[in-house]
């Protein structure tokens, strides 16, 4: 039986950008916000990929962040909502703002909903394995055994659930009594090769 090999390749790009801090009023300076693109991935029965596939890779690999950019850019400037690689923390007082907690907000359901999926993926997939052994498994394991992984499963979402509620919370109450809500100003020029400023 061969084996597969899994080639990677992520793209990144520097998108530059500062902030008035909301708590001590300071200006942050020159920062970079480092954002990757979606992993690229090719399988394939050589440990070294050819010419032809690399360059395929390589593209996808671009064209995954182009996609992550337009999207940052879009949630940026359309709904105040920033990508996570926009760090909030304010390096002269160490404090976080106001507009960190939309990004927050709107994460706070996707590594729960990813969990019950995937749990839901290998709860069927064991069911339809344990159904087609007959005589291999205890008759009772063939609903006992899916129910226990979806309910692990349905564990670690609330457990996620759980900490994104604790962490939003937190950033909440700590960014609650600011004087000035202010927003990030992001130099979306570095980029625009990439992205359609047209969308917004």
């Amino acid at each position: 039986m061969s084996s597969y090999y899994k080639h990677k390749r992520t793209e990144s790009a520097k998108v530059p950008y500062s902030f008035r801090c909301e708590q001590c009023t300071k200006e942050s300076g020159a920062l970079q916000a480092t954002i990757v693109g979606t992993e690229a991935t090719h399988n394939s029965i050589s440990r070294s990929l050819s010419q032809k596939e690399e360059t395929k890779l390589g593209e996808q690999a671009f064209q995954n962040l182009k996609n992550t950019l337009q999207e940052a850019y879009e949630n940026a400037e359309g709904k105040h909502i920033y990508n996570a690689a926009f760090k909030d923390i304010c390096p002269h007082c160490g404090k976080p703002q106001s507009w960190a907690v939309a990004n927050l907000k709107n994460k706070l359901f996707e590594n729960s909903i990813i969990s019950v999926l995937v749990g839901l993926i290998f709860s069927v997939g064991c069911y339809f394995y344990i159904k087609n052994e007959p005589g291999r498994f205890d008759p009772s394991w063939q609903m006992g055994a899916p129910m226990a992984i979806m309910g692990i499963a349905v564990v670690i979402a609330l457990g996620f659930l759980v900490f994104n509620a604790a962490k939003m919370s937190s950033k909440q109450k700590m960014t609650a009594d600011v004087m000035q809500k202010n927003l990030p100003d992001i130099d979306w020029s570095a980029v625009e090769g990439m992205i359609d400023m047209s969308k917004v």
